[in-house]
């Protein structure tokens, strides 16, 4: 019986550490083609992290396609490489944390070590896997924006049809609440690094994030996953950053003009 009860703990405990995984993480996936649009199988795709360095490595399918699943946020470059074909290089391609990105890449024939960079001048991709509405807000938009207080739940405002609302316990509305399509704000669900972090009495995040601390900041108002979220109303996700190779910090200033 004993027994029974541990294989029940792992299992609920190994489904949690996934749907974190899930939560604070993208995919990255495509297609590889030669000049003809044929497919091109057994192709070896790398991608890298331009912050980190750490790569992940894949071989195309029969279908010519590849897929990195779980990766973290951020900014990568995406090299395959086949006997026969130029080097192709996708530069600063942007991975959303909750979303997929498409690069196909098309090959070209070489008998030489060449190699064709191609930029994608960090735009983040159209996720054409999902069909949820959501506002994704990056790194530069959240440095940028004024933010009264400086609360990153105020971030969700930015989304059609959400609106700041008063707390269910009157002494908590020190803490960011807002509703979506006129719900009550207690069906909102927040996890940061794809860990609960939902207030369930009176809605909002438990705990509160330096805004210097947010990398990326999603917020889904519909048809999310779910995988992502036990929660109707809407669906938060930030994820914190990371240590990187360059080294990097903030600095800003409060001021107020006496009238």
């Amino acid at each position: 019986m004993r027994r029974g009860y541990v294989f029940l703990l792992a299992l609920l405990y190994t489904s949690f550490h996934l749907n974190a995984q899930v939560n604070a993480t993208g995919t990255l996936l495509g297609t590889v083609t030669d000049m003809t649009g044929a497919v091109v199988p057994a192709a070896s795709v790398k991608a890298t992290s331009k912050n980190t360095g750490l790569s992940r490595d894949a071989v195309t399918n029969d279908a010519g396609q590849y897929r990195f699943d779980l990766l973290p946020a951020g900014s990568y470059d995406v090299r395959v490489t086949m006997k026969g074909f130029a080097t192709s290089v996708h530069s600063n391609v942007e991975l959303a944390v909750s979303q997929t990105s498409t690069v196909d890449a098309m090959l070209e024939p070489s008998t030489q070590a060449e190699v064709v960079t191609v930029e994608s001048a960090g735009t983040t991709l159209v996720d054409v896997q999902k069909t949820d509405v959501s506002t994704p807000i990056n790194t530069q938009e959240i440095e940028n924006l004024p933010l009264n207080g400086r609360d990153f739940v105020n971030l969700a405002y930015l989304a059609p049809g959400a609106r700041p609302v008063n707390s269910y316990d009157p002494t908590k509305n020190r803490i960011g609440v807002f509703s979506v399509d006129g719900s009550s704000g207690r069906n909102v669900n927040v996890t940061v690094n794809g860990i609960d972090d939902k207030d369930n009495t009176v809605g909002g995040p438990v705990m509160q994030l330096p805004l210097e601390a947010v990398q990326e900041f999603n917020i889904s108002t519909q048809r999310f996953s779910a995988a992502n979220g036990r929660s109707e109303g809407a669906l938060i996700t930030a994820i914190t950053k990371s240590g990187t190779n360059q080294v990097h910090g903030s600095l800003y200033l409060f001021d107020r003009n006496q009238g």
